[in-house]
């Protein structure tokens, strides 16, 4: 490995803006590289559903060998980051603090490259398949609009996008389910006739009293993120929309609060004469993978050969982890050193971007 050459490559990488739905440019800077290295790749067109400016990018090391080992990480991030001015510091990677970094996930990027150069010439090694994903920050949506089967048999996936340092590892995420909770209730003047009104406010007041908001159980959270409503101070609230949000590791405890909300709603608006309508459904699988599992023990022993300790966790949050298990490809989710993403105090430190490539390139082994 070229440590140089890697932290190179970051900083290449986090330079470029790459929004959800403008990945165009670290798309052709990731087939540019491939292109001059000999690598095979291609570019696949679940983006003109989808509606962004780049398509899934994916990169494969041919091998004799019957197993087939993907790795992948996305190439779009959070705001801002028109202008990203990386800065090295006591071995550390950050932002000048009016940007993201782009850690997240480009470390997860540049390891992949590194990689392809380190082991591309090898012959003793499985079929190694790169995916790099589009959209994955507003909706896990490369692998969503990808049509997953034309990547073949995959015997082990690992997916590098989460924080942490090397060595902790994502066995599992919740499903999660959002959308709006409407209630409509009868404008009438706020003076004169307010008793001509239903306050469609008050109707929701009453039905979240009703409700665990927040953390439910070690498994399960729900949230009320936004409230719309309104039209003047002087009219009863005709309506009010209340964005809402629930995830659980498990799928019937998920499907269960869904319920209870439904049916409080309903008959408190039934109660007060109002009417209730919503959108909320699971919106995204949740997965859990033993730790006994294949996929498991390789990533442990991968750990244990380069000198991390694996430690497995759950995670609050999605990833493409979670559409890759849900299309059954079995995915684990990896901790790559990214640090305080989606904020501008965003860090690396690049001993963790070494580990990270060093880490994927001894799970190669594994899968000999």
């Amino acid at each position: 490995m070229n440590k140089e050459r890697l932290v190179n490559t970051f900083l290449d990488l986090v330079r470029i803006p790459s929004p959800s739905r403008n990945e165009r440019r670290v798309a052709d800077y990731i087939l540019n590289f491939c292109n001059a290295n000999g690598i095979e790749v291609y570019e696949d067109d679940a983006n003109i559903e989808y509606g962004g400016n780049a398509g899934n990018i994916v990169a494969i090391l041919r091998a004799e060998n019957k197993k087939r080992l993907m790795f992948s990480a996305h190439m779009d991030t959070v705001l801002p980051c028109d202008e990203i001015n990386p800065i090295i510091e006591d071995e550390v990677i950050h932002s000048d603090g009016t940007s993201i970094l782009g850690g997240d996930d480009k470390c997860g990027i540049a390891a992949m490259l590194e990689m392809m150069l380190n082991v591309k010439s090898l012959t003793d090694r499985p079929e190694l398949i790169f995916v790099f994903s589009f959209g994955e920050e507003n909706g896990l949506n490369g692998p969503k609009y990808m049509d997953t089967q034309q990547l073949g048999k995959i015997d082990g996936a690992y997916i590098l996008d989460s924080s942490g340092r090397p060595g902790e590892i994502v066995k599992g995420a919740p499903y999660f389910a959002n959308g709006v909770l409407k209630v409509i209730g009868k404008e009438a003047h706020a003076g004169i006739c307010p008793e001509k009104g239903v306050n469609a406010l008050c109707v929701a007041a009453q039905a979240i009293t009703q409700l665990h908001i927040g953390r439910v159980d070690e498994e399960t959270t729900c949230n009320l993120g936004e409230v719309k409503g309104g039209l003047a101070y002087n009219i009863v609230m005709p309506s009010v929309e209340i964005v809402f949000e629930a995830r659980s590791l498990n799928h019937d405890k998920l499907e269960n609060l869904l319920n209870q909300v439904h049916l409080v709603f309903k008959e408190t608006c039934s109660e007060l004469n109002a009417r209730f309508e919503s959108t909320v459904k699971i919106q995204t699988p949740g997965f859990m993978i033993d730790e006994d599992d294949e996929i498991s023990r390789a990533v442990v022993n991968a750990c244990e050969k380069i000198g991390l300790q694996a430690e497995f966790k759950t995670s609050g949050g999605a990833s493409d982890a979670n559409i890759y298990n849900s299309k059954g490809i079995k995915s684990l989710n990896l901790a790559c050193g990214m640090s305080e993403v989606h904020t501008v105090q965003e860090y690396l430190r690049i001993e963790d971007l070494v580990k990270t490539t060093e880490l994927i390139t001894a799970l190669m082994e594994e899968y000999k």
